[in-house]
């Protein structure tokens, strides 16, 4: 979330989150002019001006991403079945990554899941999602990711974690704590809130692919401004997360986004992206807190619309009404 991640990473990740076949011979991604992703089977099928932009890449079975329980650690692994307020929890984790957190990865999912617990049983929230009860299924990685079970683009970035439908969820530990890089990784309890935003984050994706109906699409847009939405609604229920501290964080990003281009944006994964693109669903929060969110996402299981049109046409909104209302959220 808090590194600018390349196109090609943030669209094969909308391919991963999407349930696509991985083994497709050839898959080329694009950003129309309203800031959509479109993807194609082909380049030639790319409308030709936004060709020169496009993101191609050939499949194979090599580019196959294991589920999280088949993925084969080195060293010293520790593998928990647990209970959970939000479903059981498969775990495994290299013991060699507790050193990074204070809190053992079993304990840091299990605080997680309370949150989140917590955060879905407000009001407003259907009672499906109240009682929601999934196979949860959670891999912590060690930076030395096994190549022949994680395709090599999620190899090569550096995006901390990522989740697939409907509750796989694969974070990578030096990465939460040290970005790309991987270096001067500070250990103990100073990374703890930063790894329960993530996988809050990643939670939110399964959150949302209850609410939307199990079709999560390829609304960059919509998937992360949802989970980055939910990352800061939820963390106001974590013991280990200061209360307000990832909203700041989110409504400062949003902030310098706004003031540069305030009518509207191309997401392309940068941490201002992921923010300005949760300003959606604060802008319906503000007004109709849980319950107009819920509203929204009626609206979008009825008319597939792009997340931008569907706030409007849920609040009653103009074009110009919806920048109001961000820009006073923000106080630009």
């Amino acid at each position: 979330m808090k590194k600018k991640y390349l196109l090609i990473i943030i669209i094969l990740t909308i391919i991963l989150t999407s349930g696509i076949n991985l083994v497709a011979q050839e898959m080329c991604v694009y950003i129309d002019k309203s800031g959509a992703f479109k993807q194609v089977n082909s380049r030639e099928k790319v409308p030709a001006a936004f060709r020169k932009s496009a993101k191609c890449f050939k499949q194979s079975q090599k580019n196959h991403l294991a589920k999280p329980d088949e993925i084969e650690l080195k060293g010293n692994v520790r593998e928990i079945d647990m209970s959970s307020s939000i479903g059981r929890m498969e775990l495994k984790w290299p013991r060699k990554v507790e050193t990074l957190f204070g809190r053992t990865p079993q304990r840091a999912l299990a605080d997680a899941a309370r949150s989140v617990s917590r955060a879905i049983k407000s009001a407003g929230f259907p009672s499906k999602l109240r009682t929601m009860n999934l196979d949860w299924k959670v891999i912590f990685l060690d930076a030395e990711l096994p190549s022949k079970q994680i395709p090599s683009y999620l190899v090569s970035n550096c995006h901390p974690a990522w989740m697939t439908p409907p509750a796989n969820i694969y974070v990578v530990a030096q990465r939460v704590v040290a970005g790309c890089s991987g270096q001067n990784v500070k250990k103990g309890r100073v990374n703890d809130a930063q790894l329960a935003e993530v996988l809050l984050h990643e939670i939110g994706h399964a959150v949302e692919n209850q609410l939307i109906g199990g079709s999560m699409g390829g609304d960059k847009k919509r998937s992360e401004g949802f989970a980055t939405w939910f990352e800061s609604f939820s963390s106001d229920f974590s013991t280990v997360i200061k209360d307000g501290s990832v909203k700041k964080e989110h409504f400062d990003l949003a902030r310098t986004s706004f003031r540069h281009s305030p009518t509207s944006f191309y997401f392309q994964g940068s941490a201002y992206d992921y923010a300005r693109a949760s300003m959606y669903f604060h802008s319906v929060y503000s007004k109709r807190k849980v319950y107009g969110i819920v509203d929204l996402y009626d609206l979008l299981k009825e008319k597939r619309l792009p997340i931008r049109e569907a706030v409007k046409e849920t609040m009653k909104w103009t074009d110009k009404r919806l920048n109001e209302q961000i820009g006073k959220l923000l106080g630009s």
